[in-house]
């Protein structure tokens, strides 16, 4: 009885994390064609269905596992459940069809959940997670042309410009000898001192100008 209990919560938890992505698939659809969307949500939207399928998948093979086996998954579900309510959370607080301020509503959720939480953060997450799940945990669950596809979502994700624009981004300037010194940064590369000099190197966030 107790085996059956254990499949039952697993289950239950991989059905509660597609019962989730499926209901934030629909906020996306009803809005998508809204004018100023974020490129980034309309990104992880497009996702979504392959979550959904390697979920189905998995929840099929999770009763062919022992009790032990089962419940080793917990974790690991219990964590996927969470970023799919807190990516359901932006959708639904962020995502209007009515107009186009969706920034500043971001940023307010945001602040609740933490900047941890970014839409592209959250779904590289959920993807790793049915990556451990579907692909080492339950060896043979996916076929090779979805391990693929779902290699390629995550490297998306990681790959993905930051869905808040204006926060601080990383920068790296390096000179050395004659000529110019050059500052290349997420958004670009620019020139700002001419002649010769030591070698500096900066790293981290930071902000070049005149000192008064």
């Amino acid at each position: 009885m107790t085996g059956f209990i254990e499949a039952g919560a697993v289950i239950s938890l991989i059905s509660g994390v597609i019962s989730i992505t499926e209901a934030t698939k629909t906020v996306y659809d009803a809005t998508k064609d809204a004018k100023g969307q974020p490129d980034a949500f309309r990104q992880v939207a497009a996702r979504l269905p392959l979550v959904n399928d390697i979920l189905q998948i998995s929840k099929e093979r999770v009763q062919t596992l022992d009790m032990s086996a089962q419940d080793s998954l917990r974790p690991l579900l219990q964590s996927c459940n969470k970023k799919a309510q807190d990516l359901q959370k932006l959708f639904q607080r962020v995502i209007r069809k009515d107009d186009d301020k969706w920034y500043d509503r971001y940023k307010k959720v945001l602040g609740t959940l933490g900047k941890g939480a970014k839409v592209e953060c959250l779904m590289e997450g959920i993807l790793l997670d049915i990556q451990v799940l579907a692909c080492e945990r339950l060896t043979g669950a996916v076929t090779n042309a979805q391990m693929k596809e779902l290699e390629e979502a995550i490297n998306e994700m990681e790959k993905m410009p930051t869905s808040l624009p204006d926060e601080a981004r990383s920068v790296h300037l390096t000179h050395s000898g004659s000529g110019d010194s050059v500052c290349i940064a997420d958004q670009g590369t620019a020139s700002f001192h001419k002649g010769s000099g030591d070698i500096y190197v900066i790293s981290g966030g930071a902000t070049i100008g005149r000192k008064n």
